[in-house]
């Protein structure tokens, strides 16, 4: 019981720190219009700096982080990353060119890259296979609130500080908190479960490599959840301009629109990820493919409601429904897909396979969906298109459809495995 307590309280750490984590990586996408207009910013020249830019970095030395997290101290790794973000974000704020906003977004991508594998590596240790759904579920609570509280701190420090203060600001905090990390312990690897062909240890990152691939040929649930993931977090990539969507074509001032998105993502979200993490842990018990099952009747629900919250009348009970309903749903995958990832490799390759479900999420998904919606969103503006940004969200969105089909596939053949 004891044990138990205390992977709850490292699980609350841990989940202040992914808050910290996403109201650093999202205060970007909250200040868009005054970034766009005070950088001259295209609209894709924005969505690279919110996705490729970024996640290049970030999803790249992320697999390394997660060999490392496999191998060395986690809490150093994670203070180390923390600070590193931190000092970058602060930068961000005296940045007077698209070029010195990317060389700073490199590195709060490489500072973060550290945090999700290390933190759901330990997680998976210290507590019991029947709570890593809801584990990973409290733990991507992070987003939710990170984003909610980014919108909203923006929206109010925002007139005060400007965004290149309010920057500055965020990035304190994080350092301040560096310190409080080097005090948590690193717990024993493993949690009691059986460790895998490879061994106890992974002694290298192209063992990593090796080790992922062998479990990818030999289980497809592995790859299918890997592209289902990636499917799903395509549309949340493609929202990175709604900020800018709500001030240009739906009316509102940027300070009302940062402060009712981040009130959406800060109720909708907590409730789509305690939703996700709950029911996907309920449907596990029925099956082990449950959980994937589970996500894909979810999206065959609330696909729909996203065209629909593009084509809604700004300021009306449908439209701010359909936002929540979507805030609800960017949070629902996490807990199954995290869960399942760490499930189906051996304990010793547990970090290296969450660094590579974040390159599929962050690269194949957010940072392709970010980078084709500012694409589409330019090019219908140029060719005099009515509501370029609303269109390109719609049509950036279309390869969501695809988390129906890949979930369900996963978790048939998992239930058989």
């Amino acid at each position: 019981m004891n044990a138990q307590r205390s992977g709850y309280a490292l699980l609350a750490v841990l989940t202040l720190l992914n808050v910290l984590n996403f109201a650093d990586r999202f205060l970007l996408v909250s200040f868009g219009n005054s970034i766009i207009e005070d950088l001259q910013l295209s609209k894709f020249q924005f969505t690279l700096l919110t996705g490729l830019v970024f996640s290049v970095f970030y999803v790249v030395f992320g697999l390394f982080a997660g060999s490392l997290a496999d191998r060395h101290h986690r809490p150093r790794l994670i203070a180390g990353g923390l600070a590193l973000w931190s000092a970058l974000t602060a930068a961000t704020g005296l940045a007077v060119t698209f070029a010195q906003a990317a060389l700073a977004r490199v590195f709060i991508g490489v500072g973060e890259a550290v945090l999700t594998p290390a933190s759901m590596s330990m997680l998976s240790d210290r507590l019991p296979p029947s709570r890593h759904g809801l584990a990973a579920g409290v733990y991507y609570l992070g987003i939710p609130v990170g984003i909610g509280s980014s919108f909203i701190f923006a929206g109010v420090m925002g007139p005060v500080l400007g965004w290149r203060g309010t920057f500055i600001t965020l990035g304190l905090v994080g350092l301040a908190a560096t310190a409080l990390v080097l005090l948590l312990r690193d717990p024993p690897r493993g949690g009691g479960a059986v460790l895998g062909p490879e061994g106890a240890r992974i002694g290298s990152f192209r063992e990593s490599v090796a080790g992922l691939a062998r479990v990818l040929r030999a289980n497809p649930v592995f790859g299918l959840t890997l592209f289902g993931a990636a499917a799903a977090i395509f549309v949340q990539g493609v929202a990175v301009l709604d900020i800018v969507w709500w001030v240009q074509e739906r009316g509102y001032s940027e300070s009302r629109a940062q402060q009712l998105t981040g009130l959406l993502f800060l109720v909708g979200g907590i409730i789509g990820a305690l939703f996700g993490g709950l029911g996907a842990d309920a449907a596990y018990r029925r099956g082990k493919g449950g959980r994937l099952k589970f996500l894909a009747v979810c999206y065959l629900l609330v696909v729909p409601v996203g065209i629909g919250y593009r084509f809604s009348e700004p300021d009306t009970f449908l439209f701010y429904a359909c936002a929540f309903i979507g805030a609800a749903s960017f949070m629902m995958p996490y807990g199954t897909t995290f869960s399942t990832v760490q499930e189906v490799v051996p304990v010793n390759l547990r970090g290296a396979a969450v660094a590579l479900l974040i390159l599929f999420n962050t690269l194949v998904g957010h940072a392709a969906g970010a980078a084709l919606a500012g694409y589409l969103a330019d090019s219908f503006a140029a060719g005099g298109m009515e509501q370029p940004l609303t269109w390109a969200a719609v049509i950036a969105s279309l390869p969501s459809l695809l988390t129906v089909p890949l979930f369900w596939w996963a978790g048939r053949l998992h239930s058989r495995a």
